[in-house]
């Protein structure tokens, strides 16, 4: 588990996609080379809080071969259907991977899956976020954790709500700003926003089901519960209520690619036996087809 590897920088547009072409082209460790900066076009603090959120959002991962960081299967699925980025399918993909990363985004997976407040202020946040180091036996500093609320807020807030309090300077765009899943409600507090459902394509839930089945060596049949409440599944995820999981299902249903059973007070989900880089092929050949 780590805290403020970020340098205080959230990600920023384009990061993501021009730190995979230098990996591709030069391998990871040349974001560590005093020419990085220059090649980039930021900073050597921004260099170092890219590197983080490259490995922070799974887009490298370590290879058995050598040890070394190299893009991740999924990295290379994303720039093989939307190499710039632009599909909200991607923005909600690269979402789940940065809040299900316990490792390197200890924070943002904190706040998803335990947290369980839907409104909150600083202290709210820093209070329950430092209970839960001291739970997992760290010893973090206060600082750290301040950093990462508020490179937490500049992740999600969405950007009306920020102009208020940014410096110009500072204006620079997250992409997961559009997801639209934090709102400021007043001068110190914030809201966890309920997902839109035109937003969020159901083949997106199904690739959250899906590899928290595969993940946790789960039966294909599994519950409603499940996906409602267990840490990295759909519902804690992407912030679901039961309705929008009932909603959800109802249209994985007709794509036929999971059955639920709700007859005699059962809550059955049996899902497909999918792969999950097929889940994500299919998504983005419905979206070839409807452009």
């Amino acid at each position: 588990m780590v805290f403020a590897r970020h340098e205080t920088f959230y990600i920023r547009d384009g990061w993501l996609r021009k730190g995979l072409k230098l990996v591709n082209n030069r391998g990871f460790d040349f974001l560590k080379d005093k020419d990085a900066p220059e090649e980039l076009g930021i900073g050597k603090n921004m260099v170092s809080s890219l590197r983080f959120w490259l490995q922070a959002t799974n887009m490298v991962e370590k290879q058995e071969r050598d040890s070394e960081f190299h893009a991740s299967d999924f990295a290379e699925k994303i720039t093989q259907y939307d190499q710039y980025f632009e599909d909200e399918g991607t923005l909600w993909l690269i979402h789940y991977n940065l809040v299900t990363n316990k490792e390197y985004a200890t924070t943002w997976y904190w706040f998803f899956n335990i947290f369980n407040h839907k409104e909150f202020d600083e202290e709210t946040f820093l209070h329950w976020l430092r209970n839960y180091t001291i739970t997992e036996g760290l010893k973090i500093a206060e600082s750290s954790l301040k950093k990462d609320f508020n490179c937490f807020i500049n992740t999600y807030l969405v950007e009306s709500s920020r102009k208020k309090y940014i410096s110009p300077e500072d204006n620079i765009n997250c992409p997961l700003r559009e997801l639209r899943l934090l709102k400021k409600t007043d001068s110190n507090t914030y809201r966890l926003n309920s997902i839109n459902r035109n937003s969020l394509d159901p083949l997106i839930v199904f690739y959250a089901i899906k590899k928290w089945q595969v993940e946790n060596d789960k039966p294909l049949s599994i519950t409603i519960s499940n996906i409602l409440e267990e840490e990295c599944n759909a519902g804690k995820v992407f912030n679901l209520s039961y309705e929008d999981v009932i909603y959800y299902l109802e249209k994985l249903q007709k794509m036929k690619m999971l059955t639920v059973s709700r007859t005699s007070g059962l809550d059955a989900v049996t899902l497909e036996d999918i792969e999950l880089e097929k889940v994500i092929d299919e998504y983005y050949r419905e979206k070839s087809e409807l452009r």
